[in-house]
């Protein structure tokens, strides 16, 4: 059904100053992103200031989508992709300062922690949540026949990555106090740590059972697999550990099946010359 004169209006109206502040933030995280260029030993506070407001812009861009849907029955795939950019900008912004793997020991990081020391551990669980949701609200909203579906696995490991190299585990290890101002957000951060994890493994598993069929994407998720025995380990999490070991062992085995099945069918051929 074609979108009415009326219905147009209507959203508009409704939509008029949700583009106005969108607009506003804009500008905001274009003046700290100059400001984080013009000093380096505040670049990552003003990165993370920035990439704040940038997870609100790109949750605004969900609300005007959701609400053409609601006017309109039209979902806006131009805002959603916009709030997609939006996020992965950011990430990619704070990974290029905070480390861009997920290999090493977990106080590989050590070296770029002090670029973070002005950012509180609450803040940077509030960040690292803030992502977290926003991405799946964009990933939710777009639905399961958007073009963009299978770009959010990467999206989460990336996102994961992140997460993984703000976090500093020694200091993780000695807040064991409850009465430290530290020790909630620790822990509330490794809870989100290891959800967003869980995630990312079952976002590649997905994208390797419905869409690709390549084996890079299971390989993804062992190396998820492995990250998460590595902090159980660390965390003394015997369950998890169990947990995440069994799940490890599975995702190698099915590597290895492939593995063996490409080397039969490159025999194959070989006779067949």
């Amino acid at each position: 059904m074609a979108v009415t004169k009326e219905q147009k209006q209507l959203f508009n109206t409704k939509v008029r100053p949700y583009k106005s502040q969108s607009e506003d933030l804009k500008k905001e995280i274009s003046m700290l992103k100059a400001a984080a260029r013009k000093n380096n030993k505040l670049e990552a506070y003003f990165h993370i200031k920035s990439a704040v407001l940038g997870i609100q812009r790109a949750n605004l861009q969900v609300t005007m989508s959701k609400l053409s849907y609601a006017i309109q029955s039209l979902k806006n795939d131009t805002y959603l992709s916009e709030a997609r950019k939006e996020l992965n900008q950011h990430i990619n912004d704070l990974s290029r300062l905070a480390g861009e793997t997920l290999d090493g020991g977990l106080t590989d990081n050590k070296d770029n922690l002090p670029k973070f020391a002005a950012v509180s551990v609450q803040q940077r669980l509030n960040l690292l949540r803030g992502f977290f949701d926003s991405i799946e609200n964009v990933k939710n909203t777009m639905g399961t026949s958007s073009k963009w579906r299978w770009s959010f696995p990467d999206t989460f490991r990336r996102l994961l990555i992140l997460g993984r190299n703000l976090l500093d585990f020694k200091d993780y290890e000695r807040t064991k106090d409850p009465n430290n101002e530290n020790y909630r957000p620790y822990q509330e951060y490794m809870q989100t740590l290891m959800e967003i994890s869980q995630v990312t493994a079952q976002e590649f598993r997905q994208k390797y059972e419905l869409s690709t069929s390549d084996a890079g994407d299971l390989q993804q998720t062992e190396k998820v697999f492995s990250f998460q025995k590595q902090v159980y380990l660390f965390t003394g999490q015997k369950d998890e550990l169990q947990r995440s070991t069994n799940a490890l062992d599975n995702v190698k085995s099915m590597l290895e099946t492939l593995q063996a099945e490409k080397s039969g069918k490159k025999k194959k051929v070989k006779r067949k010359k």
